[in-house]
């Protein structure tokens, strides 16, 4: 912490002169400096900023807080005909925060700058890097940055390396595992060598799955969407066709109720990406002689395509949660059937880069709806 000399607050508002040019307007002064409204500067200042903006008295007491501020600790701007009210507040009654009191005690006593990161706890936790430095013998200007977002981001990329290295060290463990034993001697046993190469090809297929669907959420999160009107009724007929195979393989029927034209705007490779995870997933969690079953609802301004099935369903608290990269509601299942945990996290980014919603309803036991709403124009 480094030592920071008294300093007039009202000095910050006045402009700057060479010494120069101060010997100069020292002689006219008395007819030269023109009048400035210094509260109104200082408030145009703060207002102008995106950090919240304290200013206290050696009491504690808020002189001066900005809008930002204001928002932050769930106050509502103080008028002018007010102002006496706002003079008498004090820093911990506004904020509630013993923390940033604290902070501001400490620089308070020993009249130095102090920063840290404190914690905000209010309906949502708030993460502020705060500074609080003296400027006079009796004011302390109190600078908070909300660094909420970039600690939450911070967290949505440890758990995503986390999950990645995970995600890749089981079927590469497994890979190894199964070719040193056929190195030992197993390949000799035509049996084994044959089941163990079945399960090297197998993990191999799931890696490659990985990193193909890692690769497209990175796409599709960096990247725009050029929209165009598609007739989505033909995109699905398109998709079924695809994955009939896959269907009549794992015994399940798929109805496809949507009948041409139905056109919204969208990129089709994008939107084809999304009824086939959709798709996918309804077939792979479809008991064998179940159905999957599309149909759409359509509004002035938009249309939504529903993909219905008589699956195994979601729990209620992972219906939150589900559209989470990585994120599977029956994990034993999901890897079983080859699934990334990729697939759901892909169609919501798709689909919000269209300026689409999509949402899911479920019962357990009883099936799963997905539905996809998408714009017309």
């Amino acid at each position: 912490m480094r030592k920071a000399p008294p300093f007039p607050f009202s000095q910050w508002l006045q402009p700057k002169r060479s010494p120069d040019e101060a010997d100069l307007a020292a002689p006219t002064a008395a007819i030269d400096v023109c009048p400035v409204d210094e509260s109104a500067r200082w408030k145009a200042v703060m207002a102008s900023t995106d950090d919240a903006i304290l200013l206290v008295d050696a009491s504690s007491h808020i002189l001066l807080k900005n809008p930002v501020a204001s928002r932050l600790f769930s106050k509502a701007s103080q008028t002018e005909k007010n102002r006496s009210e706002r003079l008498s507040e004090t820093l911990f009654g506004f904020t509630l925060s013993r923390e940033l009191d604290d902070l501001f005690r400490k620089s308070h006593d020993r009249a130095v700058v102090v920063e840290a990161e404190i914690t905000l706890t209010q309906s949502v936790s708030r993460s502020l890097h705060t500074r609080v430095a003296p400027v006079s013998s009796d004011e302390f200007l109190i600078v908070m940055r909300d660094l909420t977002e970039l600690r939450r981001l911070e967290r949505v990329r440890r758990d995503f390396v986390a999950n990645v290295s995970h995600e890749l060290r089981t079927p590469l463990t497994s890979i190894k595992a199964m070719a040193e034993t056929l190195l030992d001697g197993a390949r000799t046993d035509e049996s084994v060598a044959e089941r163990f190469l079945e399960t090297i090809i197998r993990e191999s297929d799931r890696l490659v799955r990985l990193s193909s669907d890692l690769l497209d959420l990175s796409r599709v999160e960096a990247m725009g969407v050029n929209r165009e009107p598609e007739d989505i009724a033909v995109l699905l007929w398109d998709v079924c066709g695809r994955l009939t195979a896959q269907g009549e393989k794992a015994g399940v029927t798929i109805i496809n109720e949507v009948r041409p034209p139905l056109v919204a705007e969208a990129d089709h490779d994008e939107m084809a990406q999304v009824f086939v995870n959709l798709l996918d997933n309804a077939i792979s969690y479809t008991p064998r002689g179940g159905a999957v079953r599309l149909y759409a609802t359509e509004a002035a301004d938009s249309l939504t395509i529903h993909v219905a099935d008589t699956g195994i369903g979601i729990l209620k608290d992972d219906i939150p949660r589900l559209f989470e990269r990585f994120y599977r509601a029956d994990k034993a299942r999901s890897r079983a059937s080859g699934g990334t945990g990729l697939g759901l996290a892909i169609v919501k980014h798709i689909v919000e880069n269209h300026g689409g919603t999509v949402s899911v309803q479920s019962e357990y036991n009883k099936g799963s709806t997905f539905s996809v709403t998408l714009m017309r124009k």
